[in-house]
């Protein structure tokens, strides 16, 4: 009696063994496709189903407990929030070109960010799409986040409401010393 199994009667074609590995990688590399084909869509739509409101998050920074600062668009305005035990208004950016621009910069870092896909991923599926390769090489070209393009707004804003200041302040005197 003999054992069944692999046996010399039944011999094993190294070749029908290497197609059925060739099959299994193509099968899971369309699984991984689709599954990223997904992430991508669902991120799309979960970026473009907050847009239809009119009040938006762009962002926050924790400074301690219960406390934070929070930037939010609203019809078109960037205002940057101090919250705590209340709200205070710390700065509004109301120039639509400004706007525009921080805005623009906001999604390109949100289109950047991927989904919460890990950066080897990110990479993978983005090495032949020469579109979000322009992006990335215009925002390490540029090398400002924004982050810091908004506190560079800021501070220029900050600027010229003290040069608008001492302004009104020397046209004050001015006219105080035309008076007598």
């Amino acid at each position: 009696m003999r054992a069944y199994g692999l046996t010399e009667d039944m011999p094993v074609s190294s070749l029908g063994s290497v197609w059925e590995l060739i099959w299994v990688l193509f099968v899971l590399a369309v699984i991984v496709g689709l599954i990223v084909l997904v992430l991508r869509f669902v991120a799309k739509r979960n970026r473009g189903w907050g847009m239809n409101r009119s009040l938006r998050s762009l962002g926050g920074f924790p400074l301690g407990t219960n406390k934070s600062m929070q930037i939010v668009e609203w019809n078109g305005r960037i205002y940057v929030l101090g919250v705590g035990d209340d709200v205070t208004l710390l700065e509004a950016i109301t120039e639509p070109e400004i706007v525009d621009a921080l805005l623009a910069e906001h999604e390109i870092n949100l289109a950047n960010s991927g989904a919460g896909m890990p950066e080897w991923l990110r990479k993978w599926t983005q090495r032949n799409n020469p579109q979000s390769e322009e992006l990335s090489s215009q925002q390490s070209g540029s090398g400002i986040s924004f982050e810091k393009s908004l506190e560079n707004r800021l501070r220029q804003l900050s600027e010229r409401r003290q040069k608008v200041g001492h302004l009104l302040e020397e046209n004050r005197s001015e006219d105080r010393t035309d008076e007598r």
